[in-house]
């Protein structure tokens, strides 16, 4: 069964992440977060986190990764539907009655969310293989250590045609899925479709709850284009969507102004050095639309870092 993204979300926002996982975790607040022992693999130093205002948990230790939905439905060992019913049921809202038509575009957009995870796991996977080593190499000498790595998700993609192809068909998603999401290129004169990121390192871009719905690639050794970003897609809309804003709109709720930036580096920089108030431009991002956007979310830009 599908359900529309706004009962979804509504479930999300009444319920806070903390609340329901304490009631399987014992978890103790540090600052704006929790941290417990990750109940998905043993461990007796506590790696797993859950943070409210972003409203996912995250394990360093397994790299276990979720909303509440998530988290219950591997906890519990529950399908999606019956997780939903019984967080739904926790925040006293009833089960919506959906049309044909809701139900297919509510299918669509959670079926591309899926594929786009499953894309940015395998893709922070890479980053540790033994493949992946160029792209963590270069990552270190750019200054950044494994917190910071793993914050901002960074993986890497291999400089082969079908890794990614390979990966995601055996986990049952369709090739014309991967097409729609961005992942695989497909040419016009009717050859095999291939992996549209290759031998770059990752940067995930994240909506404003935190899910990644595209990437950034920057290409490891020579090669053109140095940066390469996923084309529009039903998720991603390139000339109205920032780096890293689900960081820099949730720091503006206690005062810190945005400094925008151009470059994905510019933006990681920014967070690593204890400034939360930084965002992305893409390159063909509209000005009107940022600072609507910007408004809108009570945002003061206080300055910009652009190159020229």
């Amino acid at each position: 069964m599908a359900f529309p993204p706004q009962f979804l979300e509504e479930i999300r926002t009444r319920l806070a992440c903390s609340e329901v996982i304490g009631k399987r975790v014992r978890l103790i607040r540090r600052g704006r977060e929790h941290v417990g022992l990750c109940p998905f693999h043993n461990e007796k130093t506590p790696s797993f986190t859950v943070n409210d205002d972003k409203g996912f948990f995250h394990c360093f230790g397994c790299g276990a990764h979720g909303d509440v939905i998530g988290f219950v439905m591997r906890s519990d060992n529950l399908s999606f539907p019956e997780t939903v019913e019984r967080l739904a049921g926790e925040a006293g809202m009833p089960m919506p009655v959906l049309s044909h038509a809701e139900r297919e575009q509510a299918v669509r957009e959670q079926t591309l969310h899926e594929v786009v995870e499953a894309a940015c796991v395998w893709f922070e996977l890479q980053l540790r293989a033994p493949g992946g080593r160029a792209g963590l190499d270069y990552l270190r000498r750019r200054g950044l250590d494994d917190d910071t790595i793993a914050r901002f998700r960074l993986g890497f993609a291999p400089d082969q045609r079908g890794a990614l192809k390979a990966e995601m068909l055996g986990k049952g998603f369709k090739e014309a899925l991967l097409v729609e999401a961005g992942l695989l290129s497909r040419p016009d004169d009717g050859r095999e479709s291939f992996d549209f990121f290759r031998g770059r390192a990752i940067y995930p871009i994240m909506d404003r709850r935190g899910r990644p719905i595209a990437f950034g690639g920057r290409v490891i050794g020579d090669g053109e284009p140095k940066y390469l970003n996923s084309r529009d897609t039903p998720l991603f809309d390139k000339g109205r969507s920032l780096y890293a804003h689900h960081m820099a709109r949730l720091s503006v709720r206690d005062g810190t102004q945005v400094v925008v930036a151009e470059g994905y580096m510019d933006v990681i920089a920014l967070h690593a050095a204890g400034f939360r108030g930084g965002d992305l431009v893409h390159n063909s991002f509209s000005w009107a639309d940022r600072h609507r956007r910007g408004a809108r979310a009570r945002e003061t830009v206080s300055g910009y870092c652009l190159g020229g």
